[in-house]
């Protein structure tokens, strides 16, 4: 078991110093055998570096000889080499750590002449200037939670997950899928390890969440009952040690790891209501709805509708109202609330729980979209992006 320090530290913009900055989360990790392994091939650390600090959890591969070494061995070479100079481009510097781990793992622990080439995933959260930096290869998962919502922020690298995507097997047969645990990226196995980065910066708010975690909590427990756990009223080391728990007692048939990150200090509070019409950001961007409005008022002329087909009203049924055609964010006087629509979708927002505000996220197959206190609005762009 370990127990992480708070701190964080990053370098200065000369690149000379050190400078510490304000905590602004508490974390901790645990690491469990299981109840049928013999030996726990799960590895996991943490570590503050010249370019923040950073958490990271590999399960080394099964089946294969090493496993363990291999997991312990990229833990150390990602360190090493995060650790070495100083990036100002945090993906950059994520894709190269694990390229350089990938590279490693193959020189010094495969033996090309038998076939024995160990592999481990890897997933990774750097925290830099209260920013929140992800990137995974494998099926170990990272999730972000945040009020009464959980988010994956990682897709396995899995056979499972290829077929589901492919809607070869649907999700109730994907639950009991017979070789779920086949993966075809992570460090060691390929030549070329592909990494999933994040293309931008998560900034939580306080009392947020981030879980590390290896296969072995996500094929014991589902995402609702972690997400209960999550926002239990204890503290962070009791949930962590819940999550393992309750692993096991589901049947701890693999090595369990949990790395907890809480989150606080961030200067943004959530659990508060509040609407977009009174935000600042509404008020800057008036005329952009204004200008938005009058294409869609030319839109409805030409068109000669006022409102959407039968159609796209089955398929919006929940604001069969909405007269929308462009996709983009707009204030109406009457209803004093925001839509917006991408595709066949159309959400409303009357009102923005502080405690679901994040970026654009794909949740249930569905695009919503949060945003955090004063934050700008931003126009989205017609596919859906920011």
């Amino acid at each position: 078991m370990s127990v992480f320090k708070n701190k964080q530290i990053q370098k200065n913009v000369s690149g000379t110093e050190k400078t510490r900055k304000l905590k602004i989360y508490r974390h901790f990790g645990k690491s469990n055998k299981g109840l049928v392994r013999t030996e726990n091939q799960d590895a996991f650390a943490y570590f503050e570096t010249v370019n923040g600090a950073v958490f990271i959890v590999c399960d080394g591969m099964g089946g294969i000889p090493g496993g363990k070494e291999a997991a312990e061995f990229t833990v150390k070479k990602i360190k090493k080499f995060i650790s070495s100079d100083w990036y100002d481009n945090e993906k950059e510097l994520i894709i190269q750590a694990f390229n350089f781990a990938n590279s490693e793992l193959r020189k010094k622990k495969a033996k090309p002449e038998a076939g024995i080439y160990p592999g481990t995933t890897v997933a990774l959260v750097l925290i830099r200037d209260n920013n929140v930096f992800y990137a995974h290869a494998g099926d170990s998962r990272i999730y972000y939670q945040t009020g009464k919502r959980l988010f994956s922020l990682t897709e396995d690298h899995s056979l499972r997950q290829k077929l589901l995507n492919e809607r070869k097997i649907g999700k109730k047969e994907a639950e009991n899928y017979p070789q779920k645990n086949i993966i075809y990226n992570a460090a060691g196995i390929n030549p070329e390890i592909k990494t999933d980065v994040s293309e931008k910066a998560l900034t939580p708010v306080d009392d947020d969440y981030i879980l590390i975690c290896s296969d072995g909590l996500t094929n014991e427990l589902s995402d609702k009952k972690i997400l209960e756990i999550l926002r239990k009223k204890i503290d962070l080391k009791a949930k962590a040690k819940m999550l393992i728990t309750r692993a096991l007692e589901n049947g701890g048939s693999d090595n369990v790891t949990v790395v907890l990150i809480k989150f606080y200090n961030t200067g943004k509070k959530n659990g508060k209501y509040f609407f977009a019409k009174k935000s600042n950001s509404a008020k800057k961007y008036k005329k952009t709805a204004i200008f938005g409005a009058l294409i869609l008022f030319a839109a409805i002329l030409l068109s000669g509708a006022y409102f959407f087909n039968k159609y796209q009203k089955k398929q919006n049924k929940n604001f069969p109202e909405t007269i929308i055609t462009n996709d983009l964010i707009y204030k109406d006087k009457n209803k004093k609330y925001f839509r917006y629509r991408t595709g066949r979708n159309i959400f409303s927002y009357p009102g923005i729980k502080k405690n679901n505000i994040i970026n654009i996220f794909e949740y249930n197959n569905k695009r919503e979209l949060y945003f955090y206190p004063g934050e700008k609005f931003k126009i989205p762009h017609k596919n859906g992006s920011k």
